[in-house]
């Protein structure tokens, strides 16, 4: 008799909180046309990206929100590295977005951020992770980092 794995978890309602945080921040960064807060934005995407204990979006979720009851967890079964290459993803596009504007290429610079908007409104009201799809697209590939298959996928 073989050990089941146990399930692995991950609290998609501290997801959405890093998914609102992203949305409202960079349209304020936009609004004031502030690259300084673009880069920040995606300072605290890496941090969630890299599963610091202080990222951000989580200490915010966990020190604030929930304490406060404003937020209650939704913890369900899923894997959280397609979540987190998802935070990497939109860092990377984030920070390159913010150095294009500082440069004086405003144009794609704010494109990419646009993007990370439209990709976060998705996840937020739709539920679909386009970070998530593309783990799970290289992991099929069998592209070397991206070891978790879907959970509910069967061998």
């Amino acid at each position: 008799m073989t050990a089941q794995a146990p399930v692995r978890r991950v609290d998609h309602n501290g997801l959405k909180v890093g998914q609102a945080a992203t949305i409202i921040l960079l349209l304020v960064a936009f609004i004031i046309s502030s690259p300084l807060l673009v880069a920040l934005v995606a300072v605290a995407q890496l941090l969630g990206a890299l599963n610091s204990p202080y990222a951000p979006y989580r200490l915010f979720y966990q020190k604030v929100l929930q304490p406060a009851g404003i937020v209650k967890p939704n913890i369900i079964p899923d894997n959280p590295e397609p979540h987190r290459f998802a935070f990497l993803v939109g860092a990377v596009f984030n920070g390159v977005g913010a150095a294009l504007i500082w440069l004086g290429v405003p144009v794609v610079g704010w494109a990419l951020v646009w993007i990370v908007i439209a990709l976060a409104n998705l996840n937020f009201w739709l539920n679909f992770c386009a970070g998530c799809w593309m783990y799970y697209q290289f992991n099929k590939l069998g592209i070397p980092g991206f070891t978790q298959a879907p959970l509910n996928s069967t061998p």
